[in-house]
C-alpha cells in the first residue's frame, strides 16, 4: 500500500511538473524526463528491473521489464508523436484496429512492440510517448491476433492521475507479476503459468538505460 500511495503522489507531482513544460521533446529527452519518471517513480519499478536497448537479431527493444522473467516490452516515442481518442470516448479500453487505422505512428510502434514480444516470448507490450500510453497483450494463445484485440489506453498524464488505480493494476511491478493486464483485456483468460526460470534472476542487467 505504501508503494501505491508513493506512486500516486509521484504521478501527481509529474502532472504538475509537465503542464508548464509540455512540448516537442525528442525521444531521448522524453525518456529521461517522462518515461523514466513514470515507471521508476510512479509504478514501483527499479532500474535493475529493466534491460535497456536489449538486442535480438539486431533489433533493439527500448525497455524490457523483468518481474523477474521478461514481462513487458515498452517502445518509446518522442513526445510530439501523440494521438487523440475519438470525441466522446472516455473509457480506458479501445479496439486496437481503431488505433492502428487512425494513427500511423501508433500503428508502426505497436507492430514493432508486438514483433519484439512475440520473438522473445514476452506477454505484454506498451507504446509510450511520456504523457500517453497504449498497453496490450502482445503474445496470445486464444486464436486471436494480438493486434485485433483491445488495448488499455491513457491519453494524458491527467488521466493517469485520475485513473491511477487502473494504471497501477495494469503496469506496476506487482500487477505485471500477477499478469493482471491479461485478465483485464481478455476476461476469463487463465493466468500465465510460472516458468521454472522465474525463480532465477536474469543475469544480463548491465545494459545502460537508453513511439521510434
Amino acid at each position: 500500500m505504501k508503494d501505491y500511495e508513493r506512486g500516486y503522489q509521484a504521478v501527481h507531482a509529474l502532472v504538475g511538473w509537465y503542464k508548464p513544460r509540455a512540448g516537442d521533446r525528442n525521444e531521448a529527452t522524453t525518456r529521461l524526463h517522462l518515461i523514466d519518471s513514470l515507471f521508476f517513480e510512479c509504478l514501483g519499478w527499479h532500474k535493475d528491473d529493466v534491460l535497456a536497448e536489449e538486442s535480438r537479431d539486431r533489433q533493439f527493444a527500448d525497455y524490457t521489464f523483468l518481474a523477474p522473467r521478461r514481462m513487458l516490452i515498452a517502445e518509446a516515442k518522442k513526445e510530439g508523436d501523440y494521438f487523440e481518442l475519438p470525441a466522446g470516448v472516455t473509457k480506458l479500453e479501445a479496439a486496437i484496429p481503431t488505433l492502428l487505422r487512425t494513427y500511423p505512428n501508433v500503428k508502426s510502434a505497436m507492430e514493432q512492440a508486438a514483433e519484439y514480444c512475440q520473438k522473445r516470448g514476452v506477454p505484454f507490450g506498451c507504446v509510450i510517448n511520456g504523457h500517453q500510453l497504449v498497453a496490450f497483450v502482445a503474445t496470445r494463445n486464444d486464436g486471436v491476433a494480438p493486434l485485433e484485440g483491445r488495448a488499455l489506453v491513457f491519453s494524458s498524464l491527467e488521466q493517469m492521475e485520475q485513473e491511477f488505480l487502473e494504471l497501477w493494476n495494469a503496469l506496476s511491478k506487482p500487477a505485471l507479476q500477477q499478469a493482471r493486464l491479461l485478465s483485464r483485456l481478455i476476461p476469463g483468460s487463465p493466468q500465465l503459468p510460472q516458468k521454472l526460470s522465474a525463480t532465477i534472476s536474469p543475469c544480463n542487467r548491465s545494459a545502460p538505460l537508453s513511439f521510434e
